[in-house]
């Protein structure tokens, strides 16, 4: 007896709220261009939100928040696209990053910066999946993001603090911080997928 496969579709309905728009702004040049440079700006802006602490080299961000409404409103390829320009353009000398940093230097922050391209992969997977349309997958899905980039954070961070202070300068101190940022993102998220 012969099986036929099963096909899984998507419909377009399920698409980020930005992919969506862009679909229905007839997925012109001019329509991605304006969503790809306004993802990278408000990263950027975002990224300035900045509260240094005395006795951690990582400063609070807005970076993160940025990445999370990147990635699970634009959807993975231009979420990866936007997210990959602006830390580009940090290493050529943009002072695009938290308290205005820039340039290519392998510090105590490295990792938190390329575990947000890794989590802006999967939450954008998340998104382009459809989680974006119930609260409790949004949530899961940028407290996926947040669990990827901690991780490739303090892989780093260990390399430059002691091991026995790693959670203390690393982890627990942004875990509030963290929660509030993912909470807040999956409200503007939520509210705009309604919408759409």
């Amino acid at each position: 007896m012969k099986h036929t496969p099963i096909k899984h579709t998507f419909s377009p309905a399920q698409s980020p709220f930005v992919q969506l728009l862009i679909i229905r702004n007839g997925n012109s040049f001019a329509a991605n261009a304006a969503a790809f440079i306004g993802g990278v700006i408000s990263l950027a802006l975002l990224a300035q939100i900045s509260i240094p602490l005395s006795f951690t080299p990582v400063p609070i961000t807005g970076q993160t928040l940025g990445v999370a409404l990147i990635s699970l409103l634009w959807g993975r390829k231009r979420g990866v696209a936007v997210v990959a320009t602006y830390l580009t353009l940090g290493v050529l000398g943009a002072p695009l990053f938290a308290l205005g940093k820039t340039g290519l230097s392998f510090g105590p922050t490295s990792g938190y910066l390329i575990g947000m391209l890794f989590a802006s992969f999967a939450m954008g997977t998340l998104a382009d999946l459809g989680w974006t349309k119930s609260f409790g997958r949004t949530w899961l899905a940028a407290a996926v993001g947040s669990l990827i980039t901690f991780t490739c954070g303090v892989a780093v961070l260990s390399l430059f603090v002691p091991q026995g202070t790693l959670l203390m300068t690393g982890v627990i101190p942004f875990i509030p911080g963290d929660f509030v940022k993912t909470m807040v993102a999956c409200a503007i998220v939520r509210s705009l997928s309604r919408r759409s």
